[in-house]
């Protein structure tokens, strides 16, 4: 089992990083530790979970946002990418139009490989609006999400814009927990005492 386990992974991060799209600068799928003293770190158990990067630090930064995030699956490999803006300046018809064009310039720039379907988030409030795009791989069917929200309400101007692979997510950690497993039985036989047996 363990040997189709250190088979698997690396075919996997084959087939994800061949594809590997990017926001800011950082690409899905990477190593997260590359960017460790580029900001704050947040663990989770023994994993990195996230980094906070420091706004002199982002590799391409936008003008819109102040605060950028990546965030990474067990195995260390980065599955989202986060920009976001708490404190916007711009009137909500601004926020809505430069919304529209991060929209179509990220469709533009990754319809070689990806099916496109945009669709706006069903938000329970007028004053915030999200639109989504969702990617499918044309070779092996994988889905990517884009959103970008425009929050407009009276107490909170913000924009937001996320790339997220779920379905990696979960593949990567999937395979990481059965590793993990694997390696907590194998140990637990080795602690076993049978002298005098």
């Amino acid at each position: 089992m363990l040997r189709i386990i250190q088979f698997m992974v690396p075919m996997l991060l084959l087939n994800f990083s061949s594809y590997a799209i990017e926001l800011f600068g950082y690409r899905l799928y990477e190593d997260i530790s590359q960017y460790l003293n580029d900001g704050e770190v947040s663990y989770k158990e023994d994993s990195i979970d996230y980094i906070f990067i420091d706004e002199d630090r982002v590799l391409i930064s936008n003008k819109y946002l102040s605060q950028y995030k990546i965030k990474s699956t067990k195995s260390g490999n980065i599955f989202e990418i986060h920009g976001l803006n708490n404190q916007l300046n711009l009137s909500p018809v601004e926020c809505l139009d430069v919304q529209n064009k991060f929209i179509v310039s990220f469709e533009k720039r990754n319809a070689e490989l990806f099916s496109t379907n945009i669709k706006q988030f069903p938000n329970k409030l007028k004053s915030k609006i999200t639109w989504e795009i969702y990617l499918e791989e044309k070779t092996n069917k994988n889905e990517l999400i884009f959103s970008v929200t425009c929050d407009f309400s009276f107490n909170n101007r913000r924009m937001e814009i996320i790339l997220s692979d779920i379905n990696f997510f979960n593949i990567e950690n999937e395979i990481f927990d059965s590793k993990e497993d694997i390696q907590r039985k194998s140990l637990d036989k080795k602690v076993i005492d049978t002298s005098g047996i």
